[in-house]
């Protein structure tokens, strides 16, 4: 009995991920920066400022959950993320919305790898024997459905000449769903580590970065992919404006991409096993470049389509490397693990983001999606070649 209340928390998981996005502000979200008189360059000093925030908290908000417990990380996590939202429609200009992305980069620092950790707790106790990466997969896959939902939500009320500034006020509300939710999980048994931080802190680092070569390059390609897609999904909205697309099909475009992450993090695991994994990692690694090759060339508006690139990389990428992660780390510190690969990619957006905004309003989108494809090119070659080949060697020995 108690295994099969403990089993429902896959269930509630999911309902968590379809809610943690369920903002119908999110589709137009920069032309609300816009109208408050922000450029892109304050959109992605917001953004730099989130990342910057979550990069210091990170590694310490994993290795609470690590100690205190998945649920009650979860919970304070909600309650903070209810309130950085609620901050949005009283935003007049880029001071409040500093405050909120803080509190915001607080809540998700703290979620951030806690519901991974606790889907393989779970299945640790009630189905070890279950291929974990097809949960991992589906509650991704309702992540990104539940933003697609509000997204098609958001462009029916633009539509019926609902104001960007209704649609704060009503993501503000759906934000503090996921807490409700939260109350009713259930914490799974599981060793933890003792009160022994210096000796935990040594513990981590061994186990995550002298254990292999193999899980070292794993942990820099989830930083280089994640990156790459989070750069482009802030450029997504830009591209559409420059493309003269109505602001009223924002939505229903946005909805479009989400559900594109919805389904291939849904099927990565199918796709993975049908494909194998080599090819599927090169596909994650090339994407990135073909997507902002066609940022810079495709001025026509079905230049929409080169935007499913990103998306698709990302349903695959967050499944296929989070899971090559997690089956390599332990129950003990399994959400620090998953937020020191987070941290990465906070940091490098904290350190890239301000200099991406500044060329994109001073040398044009054009050009500094071509620099970022071909960033990404070296990236493919010194970073995700490397991993191929590692995997390559560790099949052999094993």
């Amino acid at each position: 009995m108690e295994n099969k209340q403990l089993a429902k928390n896959i269930q509630k998981i999911y309902i968590i991920k379809f809610f943690t996005m369920f903002l119908v502000l999110m589709p137009v979200i920069v032309p609300f920066f816009q109208s408050i008189g922000i450029g892109m360059k304050g959109v992605y000093l917001l953004q730099s400022v989130f990342a910057g925030s979550v990069f210091l908290l990170e590694i310490p908000s994993g290795y609470i959950s690590d100690l205190l417990g998945r649920k009650q990380t979860l919970i304070i996590s909600f309650i903070l993320k209810g309130i950085g939202f609620s901050l949005f429609p009283f935003a007049t200009d880029i001071k409040i919305l500093i405050i909120a992305e803080v509190i915001l980069a607080i809540a998700v620092s703290l979620s951030s790898g806690t519901d991974t950790a606790l889907i393989y707790d779970t299945l640790d106790i009630t189905s070890p024997k279950k291929a974990k990466v097809k949960v991992l997969g589906r509650s991704l896959s309702y992540f990104a459905m539940g933003e697609g939902v509000a997204a098609l939500l958001s462009s029916i009320l633009l539509i019926f000449s609902i104001s960007i500034k209704d649609l704060a006020i009503i993501s503000a509300a759906t934000s503090w769903l996921t807490l409700f939710i939260a109350f009713t999980l259930i914490e799974p048994p599981r060793k933890k580590m003792e009160n022994k931080h210096r000796e935990n802190f040594k513990y981590i680092y061994r186990k995550l970065f002298k254990q292999s070569k193999l899980l070292n390059f794993i942990i820099l390609n989830i930083i280089s992919s994640f990156s790459g897609t989070l750069f482009a999904v802030w450029l997504f909205q830009k591209y559409w404006t420059n493309l003269k697309i109505p602001l009223m099909y924002f939505g229903f475009l946005w909805a479009i991409t989400n559900f594109v992450v919805s389904y291939t993090s849904a099927k990565a695991h199918q796709i993975e096993k049908s494909w194998g994994s080599t090819n599927i990692l090169i596909l994650i690694g090339i994407l990135p470049i073909a997507g902002y090759l066609g940022i810079s060339f495709v001025d026509h508006v079905l230049g929409f389509f080169v935007c499913l690139l990103f998306q698709v990389c990302r349903g695959f990428g967050q499944v296929i490397l989070k899971d090559a992660l997690n089956k390599r780390v332990t129950g003990d510190f399994r959400a620090t693990a998953n937020s020191v690969s987070q941290m990465g990619v906070r940091v490098f957006f904290t350190f890239a983001g301000p200099l991406i905004g500044y060329f994109i309003d001073s040398r044009g989108l054009p050009l500094t999606s071509s620099c970022l494809s071909v960033f990404y090119i070296f990236v493919f070659f010194f970073i995700m070649v490397p991993l191929l080949k590692e995997r390559k060697n560790f099949i052999k020995i094993k």
